[in-house]
Order: C-alpha cells, then sequence, then structure tokens
C-alpha cells in the first residue's frame, strides 16, 4: 500500500545498515564517514550532519554474529523470517541485531494479513525494544483492527492498543531507526508516516468503542500526515462522520475514499457503498436519520505494508 512504500524503503535500509564490527572499529567516530554496501556501514553512532535519525543503529559484537545475521535477513517467508529469528536469538541471546530480525518477521506477517503473528512478532521486538515506535504501533492497530464488540477481552485489548498508540507518538522522535544515511526529508516522511499510523489506531479504537468524534478527530490528523492518503483512514472517517450525522462531511471523505481506492477493490467497493448511501439520503432530505438496515459499511481492515516489495527507488544508503 502506498502509504507504506517510505516504510518499506526504510526498514529494508536499516535491516542492511545493521552494523559490522569490523566496520565499526576501523572508523570508531569518522564524522563524514559513507556507507558501503549491506553491512559494511559507518559506525553505529554516526549520523549524517542535517539528519533527523537519532539513534544508533544496532551492531554486531563479532564477525559470526554478523555473518548469521545476514543469514537470517535473507529469509523471504514470514515464517522462514521468524524460524530465523528465533535460531539467531537463541545463539546470541544478547545481539542488539535480533530486533531487527523479528521486526522483519513482524512485518511480513503483517503482509500476508496475520494478524495473530503480526501481534507475536510485535512483542518480542517490544520485549527487546520496549520504545520500538514501530512495533508499538502495528501491534495497536492489527490489535484495534482485530478487536470486535462480543469479544471478552475488548476492553483490556482496546487499552493496550490505545497506551501503546500513544506510547508510539511519543517515541517517534526519540526512538525510531532510521538508516544514519538517510535523507532528512525522507526521514522526517517516514516519521510522519508512523504518526499517521498511530492515529489512524487510535481513531480505530474509538469506533470499536463507538465514541465517534474522538474517532473523527484521530482520523483527521491520520488522513492530514499521510503524504500518500490511506483510502481505508478516510472511509473510516466517513463512518465516523455519518455516524454523527455530518452529511456533507462524511460525503467529502467518501468520495476521497474512493478516489484513493482505485487499487484497493474492497475498499474501493465499500467507499462507492458509503458515498451512495450518503448521497441517496441527502438527497431524500439532508438531514433525515439513516433508515433501519441501512447504517455505514463497516471499513475494512487497511493492506498490511509490503516490506518485502520493490521499493520506487533505491534504498537511499546505495
Amino acid at each position: 500500500m502506498k502509504p507504506f512504500l517510505i516504510i518499506t524503503v526504510l526498514v529494508a535500509a536499516s535491516m542492511a545498515q545493521a552494523q559490522n564490527p569490523a566496520a565499526s572499529q576501523s572508523s570508531p567516530s569518522s564524522p563524514g564517514a559513507k556507507p558501503g554496501a549491506a553491512g559494511q556501514t559507518a559506525p553505529a553512532a554516526q549520523q549524517t550532519p542535517g539528519s533527523s535519525t537519532s539513534r544508533a543503529m544496532p551492531q554486531a559484537k563479532t564477525q559470526d554474529e554478523f555473518k548469521a545475521y545476514q543469514d537470517a535477513a535473507t529469509k523471504t517467508t514470514a515464517a522462514d523470517a521468524e524460524a530465523a529469528a528465533a535460531a539467531f536469538a537463541a545463539k546470541y541471546p544478547d545481539s542488539e541485531l535480533r530486533m531487527l530480525l523479528y521486526r522483519k518477521a513482524m512485518y511480513d506477517y503483517q503482509n500476508s494479513n496475520n494478524g495473530e503473528k503480526t501481534i507475536a512478532m510485535a512483542k518480542k521486538v517490544m520485549a527487546i525494544d520496549p520504545n520500538n515506535p514501530e512495533a508499538l504501533v502495528t501491534f495497536a492497530t492489527v490489535t484495534a483492527q482485530s478487536t470486535r464488540e462480543t469479544d471478552l477481552d475488548r476492553d483490556e485489548r482496546l487499552n493496550e492498543a490505545l497506551a501503546d498508540a500513544n506510547k508510539a507518538l511519543q517515541t517517534i522522535d526519540t526512538d525510531l531507526l532510521t538508516p544514519p544515511n538517510a535523507p532528512p526529508d525522507r526521514v522526517d516522511a517516514y516519521k510522519k508516516s508512523v504518526r499517521a499510523m498511530a492515529y489512524d489506531a487510535l481513531g480505530t479504537v474509538a469506533m470499536v468503542k463507538k465514541d465517534y468524534p474522538t474517532a473523527e478527530t484521530n482520523l483527521r490528523k491520520s488522513a492530514e500526515l499521510n503524504a500518500q492518503p490511506d483510502p481505508v483512514t478516510w472511509l473510516r472517517l466517513s463512518v465516523a462522520l455519518d455516524q454523527q450525522k455530518k452529511y456533507p462531511e462524511a460525503l467529502e471523505a467518501a468520495n476521497k475514499a474512493v478516489q484513493y481506492s482505485a487499487d484497493a477493490p474492497q475498499a474501493n467497493n465499500l467507499a462507492k457503498m458509503e458515498r451512495d448511501r450518503l448521497q441517496k439520503l441527502m438527497s431524500s432530505g439532508g438531514a433525515a436519520a439513516p433508515t433501519p438496515g441501512s447504517n455505514p459499511p463497516t471499513a475494512p481492515a487497511p493492506t498490511a505494508p509490503t516490506p518485502t516489495s520493490p521499493p520506487a527507488s533505491k534504498p537511499p544508503q546505495q
């Protein structure tokens, strides 16, 4: 999905930027050193002047550890990525690189629409890196989307998603892992994408709770932050406005959901249903209450990030 393209590029780049111990030891603090191929990078704490990156890259302690990491990072299926991450973690239980491998498995599972496993991998990442905004927002998003009104642990799940989405908003500027040579404008765009996901998760939690004014506030923030519009966010916003009887605004949001979902058939179909329903409703009197059986369609879960998809351009360090 387009909104995740920046995430896709930077996740792939940060995987490649995991630190080779030899590279780090050869120039521990040489400013301006250029990163090379995957694993032949500048020192962990080094930052390109003007970069918005605020965290050091994870670093291997030995060449054997780094080689094992590189091998594990080549897995292409979610199950293989998880197994490789687990094997690596068992062999190198203190390695900083464990987090990168579990993060890859998290995105691979999310891309496969496996919510249960996505949550499990997000927890693995958070166990190693509790402030990791990507894991926090992914956990919050998937948990919010998969929680139903009838779930016995509904309130517990929603409260956890709420807490993690808010925590992600607090840690994006300090704990987001990005390649040290990434251009500041791309890092800033990445941060905005993660913030948009966090606000979308908060909006989804509010939708499940039927707190439509709060959902509207957070979904509007998400829509405003996304440089590449997410049709599902606009559809959810339309439904939130619809439920508040803000029909003209709901129709405007539904039209945008239709416009932005041309390559997403399920979302496009639901967006058209919502648009058509609102048009009919407004033409028959505008402020009239919805008729029984004509409730707005429920917005679908957004398409998962596509970290294994080819990026639109080469990662910034290449």
